[in-house]
């Protein structure tokens, strides 16, 4: 299995909170959702520093829909495990 570096996104387009060790932000200040690994469809995205140029990759793990069914935001976690950092992304 090959870990992906699908849509990279800035992480100067998202906010970060300290206290959640979370990214924040609208799917739509991103490129949207691409494939993670080479052998399954997960998809999720590459966050790039804005101060180190480093890259890590992010997969959607939890969806969270409303009443509706419509999507109201995604969770995305590290594809590699040892990075405790998560990434909110509002459907707006």
């Amino acid at each position: 299995m090959t870990t992906l570096h699908p849509a990279p996104v800035s992480t100067a387009q998202l906010t970060w909170n300290p206290e959640t060790r979370e990214y924040i932000g609208e799917v739509s200040s991103t490129h949207g959702f691409g494939r993670v690994w080479n052998d399954s469809c997960d998809e999720g995205l590459t966050l790039v520093s804005r101060r180190t140029g480093e890259h890590v990759t992010f997969v959607v793990c939890h969806t969270e829909r409303g009443i509706d069914g419509d999507v109201l935001f995604w969770i995305l976690e590290a594809a590699d495990r040892s990075v405790d950092v998560t990434v909110r992304l509002f459907n707006d």
